[in-house]
């Protein structure tokens, strides 16, 4: 198999670590673990801990380090997302210690308003390549079943659902593995798909 080489980034001197690489990681993890959850294989109370360590604070800190690389798009999708993953272990403490527990109906509505933000995403992402805004689709659609299957207390939509997100989990941490071998070994392994969308200006060129 033919690994095109381009410049090797780790020659660059002033070159900085990608906070990409952590909130991949952060997200695919807390994503896993939390349909695994949703779909009967183990239970909640790992969902907490990883969510709020991983999904949480992982990809808040990854915002944060995009927004001193002036990466405005991984600024806001990682911290939107992030802090996404603070609030949902919150939901389960407060129904574990049954202080300020919320409905089904408002975990629902929580659900569509981030499937909303993952759909609006998507064309920006589209700029990149194929592989994210396909992963943000499935985020959007996995979110709306899960949201409409709060308030309908339809298993099967939100069984639906935890399938779409376990599909955007594989696809982030597909993109994570290509992100980590290009920025150490200067080689794209995995092939990610031409943009859709041609950038009107500079993008980051790691995406």
């Amino acid at each position: 198999m033919h690994l095109r080489s381009d410049r090797r980034p780790a020659d660059d001197a002033d070159r900085t670590a990608d906070p990409g690489l952590i909130g991949l990681l952060g997200f695919v993890i807390a994503t896993f673990t939390a349909q695994l959850a949703h779909l009967g294989v183990q239970d909640e109370h790992p969902v907490f801990w990883i969510g709020a360590v991983f999904g949480g604070v992982v990809q808040v800190l990854a915002g944060m380090l995009s927004y001193f690389k002036g990466d405005d798009f991984h600024f806001l999708v990682y911290n939107a997302f992030g802090w996404y993953w603070i609030v949902v272990p919150g939901f389960l403490l407060g129904e574990e210690l049954g202080v300020l527990d919320v409905a089904p109906g408002a975990r629902g509505t929580f659900a569509l308003c981030f499937a909303v933000l993952a759909l609006a995403f998507t064309p920006p992402a589209a700029q990149h390549n194929s592989v994210l805004p396909v992963t943000l689709l499935c985020v959007s659609a996995g979110l709306t079943l899960q949201g409409f299957a709060a308030f309908a207390e339809a298993p099967a939509l939100a069984t639906t659902g935890s399938i779409l997100l376990l599909a955007a989990s594989a696809l982030a941490a597909y993109m994570g593995i290509e992100k980590f071998y290009w920025r150490t070994l200067g080689r794209h392994l995995l092939p990610l798909g031409p943009a859709w969308i041609r950038p009107a200006g500079p993008i980051d060129p790691e995406s």
